[in-house]
């Protein structure tokens, strides 16, 4: 059957459109085809009684007769009327039968009929007029006690009465029958969480789903659920590095601690995997979801043995520096150093040790850590650096001396970088302070080519300008990497 509103198939035996909540009209008007059924009834008994006189009469005229010798007698009225009498009687009696039959059969169905009393509670609720169609549907009701179609009209008259707890505890009587089919039960489920968000009810949303024994109820509304938070590993000892992960099962927020205690709004909150290293931890965390629903509290415990590397050594104490000097590490037997020059603490995503780093101009604060394969980190080294040089050639003028130079070269059509062939200009940035062996100390610097809407392209050129003397080179390699000038003056 479909719907005649939106067309959609409707299941049989439904009473409302799941698509466009349309109630559908399944009684048929009964009064008017009991009426014809009647007369229709009456007329063909009628036509049935007056064609077996005819017949009757018919036979009598035909039967032959004995040659009768004494004149014939003529019937007297009186002999010819009990026959008429009782043929008059016999139809009377079955006319009376049968409207008294028709009677009793539309007593019954407006009596015994499940289908005349939704037909009914349709009606006066059409009229809004909800008490009567209520009566009509618990007299349906109690003729059919498993029709989920027909509780859920009621919940529904309930609701638009404004009686919501009352539309809520028919539903919760309908759901705990056991024969009701998955989408009937997700209908009840689904009107009690209507009613129960618009009061923001919502612990009893959760605890309802906990109740349920559904699986697929609760994953359908787990939205509404704060379940105990999960980890990734199982409690125990490892001998190697945790990335433990905590998750619940919706949107919301966990808060955890690592001693044990009871975690709550104050504690920390989980944002990204814990990396658990050598020690013991008592995890403990608990999920507060969207609604403000908290879960029970998730335990699990980690105990973690592994070996921590040595330390890098540093040959450089921390200090005042006036002279280029290179900060050297001696690295231990096992694990890589990694470092940080601004004061964080390095991890595998830092700079990777490769061999001494030219100490930089000004303040600088260099952090070192040795990380074994397992992925455990060493004490961590800090070591902080002022370094200023005792000369007048500043960076500034480092780089004013090369654009001027590339300038009278004619490289430059100006002294703001711009040259022929490329959109932009050329613009000079400071690497380093380098020592080049036999020539003494230079300011490194990078060349780039600096769009005009900011964004910068590193060429290949390299420029080194004498600490001392401020004279501008080009920095080259040669084929061994040994470093070499050009002079550009």
């Amino acid at each position: 059957m479909k719907c005649p509103n939106c067309g959609c198939e409707m299941a049989e035996g439904h009473l409302y459109c799941e698509k466009c909540g349309m109630e559908i009209q399944m009684v048929p008007d009964f009064e008017p085809e009991i009426e014809n059924s009647i007369i229709e009834t009456l007329s063909t008994m009628g036509e049935e009684i007056e064609g077996s006189a005819s017949a009757a009469g018919e036979k009598a005229g035909t039967e032959k007769k004995e040659p009768d010798t004494k004149e014939p007698r003529a019937k007297s009225i009186n002999e010819k009327e009990p026959e008429k009498n009782w043929l008059l009687l016999s139809l009377i009696t079955f006319i009376s039968v049968t409207v008294a039959a028709a009677f009793i059969a539309v007593f019954l169905y407006h009596r015994y009929s499940v289908a005349y009393q939704i037909e009914q509670a349709r009606k006066y609720a059409d009229q809004q007029d909800y008490d009567q169609a209520i009566g009509y549907l618990e007299k349906a009701r109690t003729l059919k006690n498993d029709a989920a179609d027909i509780v859920l009209m009621e919940s529904n008259y309930y609701y638009q009465m404004g009686e919501k707890q009352k539309a809520v505890d028919v539903l919760l009587e309908l759901i705990g029958n056991r024969a009701l089919a998955y989408e009937e039960k997700e209908k009840a489920y689904e009107s009690i969480f209507t009613i129960y968000d618009e009061e923001e009810r919502y612990e009893e949303i959760n605890a309802l789903l906990m109740e349920c024994e559904d699986g697929n109820i609760v994953n359908q509304f787990q939205q509404y659920m704060a379940m105990t938070p999960e980890f990734s590993y199982v409690s125990g000892n490892y001998d190697e590095i945790i990335t433990l992960r905590i998750s619940a099962n919706t949107t919301g927020k966990i808060y955890y601690t690592l001693d044990g205690t009871n975690p709550d709004q104050n504690s920390n909150i989980y944002t990204a995997p814990l990396f658990l290293e050598s020690g013991e931890y008592q995890i403990a965390a608990v999920f507060i979801n969207d609604y403000g629903i908290e879960s029970q509290v998730g335990r699990s415990w980690y105990v973690i043995n592994l070996t921590m590397p040595d330390p890098p050594e540093l040959l450089l104490y921390s200090g005042d520096y006036h002279v280029p000097t290179r900060i050297e590490v001696i690295l231990p037997e096992m694990g890589t150093v990694y470092y940080t020059v601004d004061g964080s603490t390095p991890s595998k995503d830092s700079l990777k040790y490769t061999g001494p780093i030219e100490m930089p101009l000004g303040k600088s604060n260099f952090k070192f850590v040795t990380i074994s394969e397992e992925g455990v980190s060493s004490e961590v080294i800090s070591r902080s650096f002022d370094f200023t040089l005792q000369t007048d050639v500043t960076l500034q003028k480092a780089v004013e001396n090369v654009t001027k130079a590339l300038f009278d070269r004619k490289v430059l059509l100006d002294l703001q970088g711009h040259a022929q062939g490329i959109q932009g200009k050329y613009v000079f940035e400071y690497d380093t302070i380098v020592e080049i062996p036999n020539l003494g100390y230079y300011y490194m610097l990078n060349e780039y080519i600096e769009s005009e809407n900011g964004s910068r392209e590193k060429t290949e050129r390299l420029y080194a300008v004498e600490v001392y003397t401020g004279a501008p080179n080009r920095l080259i390699y040669d084929e061994n990497g040994q470093m070499g000038l050009i002079s550009l003056q």
